[in-house]
């Protein structure tokens, strides 16, 4: 085993105890930790034996190991990338909502200013 065997094998099972550990304090979502948990032990398996990827690639009809490793990082980084898009779209549409909720309530209560934004609020049912 080389000096960079080793330091990856380190780094990837101190990932994977600060994903167990925040797994289970659930300061990192759940399915994140397992993901995260999961790629890092696959990780060092691959370290340790890099011949095992590409046994484990030829059986998929991948010639070699890298290439399989490569493959799997960009379906993992696009399915990021969409749930990332999906997320910033769903924040983008309550922000919209939100402002204009704000909105709403300034005009009406620039049109009758006895009013406070709480006070119509109240009078349309819905939370300040």
């Amino acid at each position: 085993m080389n000096a960079f065997q080793i330091i990856l094998i380190a780094t990837l099972g101190i990932l994977a105890v600060f994903a167990l550990v925040g797994g289970l304090r659930r300061s990192i979502g759940r399915p994140a930790a397992m993901l995260i948990l999961i790629v890092s032990i696959v990780g060092i398996l691959a370290a340790a034996d890099p011949d095992r990827t590409t046994r484990f690639a030829q059986k998929l009809g991948i010639n070699r190991g890298t290439d399989l490793i490569v493959y799997l990082v960009t379906l993992v980084v696009f399915q990021g990338f969409v749930v990332f898009y999906l997320r910033l779209r769903k924040v983008r549409r309550e922000l919209t909502l939100l402002v204009r909720h704000v909105a709403i309530l300034e005009a009406s209560s620039r049109n009758n200013p006895a009013r406070t934004p709480e006070d119509a609020a109240e009078s349309d049912g819905s939370d300040p």
